[in-house]
């Protein structure tokens, strides 16, 4: 191999990487925390803000569990937890957690790179958590729509996502279970998807470290393969088109909840 052919081969495996692993991660949290955001903003203003506690109380619940699993596998030591709590804005002057729906506070050691790498998973953890979720409840609730989604994250397109549902049970217990799907996701998405300052602060702390990690693989697979772009486009295209349904999801109780207070 030619040393140019090398230093091309090098350059694409530091592009696919950095797209994969850091671009299109901050643009899908990006897109979910601004619809999500602005469908807690529309409960908050005409039901007050502790409607996004009973509108949301699952998201919100799933969206601190993402933070404390992650905080715990990237050996952060906790020191404050509340998965979910009601919001009291007349003790902000004493209370630091006083607007807060749930919270985990966690210490780590700035020595540590493995450490301080991990601030920036456990910034954006809810976004994999909810997603999982979501996906989860699908296959156990709808598993056509879920036979669907893979399909379409496989191979995208309209034809597979519109699949025509096969017989997961009679008629009125399919409408229960798709009701009750409906209830679920709806309230992940309006407690979940919603990154704070805080997280994205929290993010930023380890995105040094998660900058230079991403680079050592990108530099090691086009020194030792040429094959790595071809295997991230085969395995993590799929996860990203998997991800888009969620946006649409989200966009679509964003709808609902415009809809619903209208007239407020």
């Amino acid at each position: 191999m030619s040393f140019s052919t090398l230093g091309q081969q090098i350059l694409i495996s530091l592009l696919t990487i950095f797209f994969y692993g850091l671009a299109l991660p901050l643009l899908f949290s990006w897109v979910l925390t601004l619809i999500n955001r602005n469908t807690k903003q529309q409960l908050a203003t005409y039901y007050g803000m502790n409607a996004q506690v009973y509108l949301g109380f699952l998201g919100i619940i799933v969206h601190e569990s993402s933070h404390l699993i992650m905080a715990l596998l990237f050996g952060h030591k906790i020191t404050g937890l509340r998965l979910i709590k009601f919001a009291h804005p007349d003790r902000q002057a004493t209370d630091p957690e006083a607007l807060t729906l749930g919270y985990v506070n966690h210490r780590w050691n700035s020595g540590n790179s493995y450490q301080t790498m991990g601030n920036f998973f456990i910034g954006f953890a809810p976004i994999i958590g909810v997603s999982a979720v979501i996906f989860g409840l699908t296959a156990w609730l709808w598993p056509t729509m879920f036979h669907n989604w893979v399909m379409f994250a496989m191979h995208p397109s309209l034809n597979n996502l519109f699949q025509p549902a096969t017989a997961d049970g009679n008629l009125l217990v399919n409408t229960g279970r798709w009701l009750i799907w409906a209830v679920l996701v709806t309230n992940l998405s309006v407690g979940g998807f919603d990154l704070s300052s805080a997280d994205l602060r929290n993010s930023g702390a380890g995105v040094s470290s998660y900058i230079v990690l991403l680079g050592l693989i990108g530099l090691s697979a086009g020194v030792l393969t040429s094959t790595f772009t071809e295997w991230s486009r085969a395995h993590l295209v799929p996860v990203f088109f998997a991800l888009s349904l969620v946006v649409v999801l989200s966009a679509v109780v964003n709808l609902v909840t415009r809809w619903l207070t209208k007239d407020k």
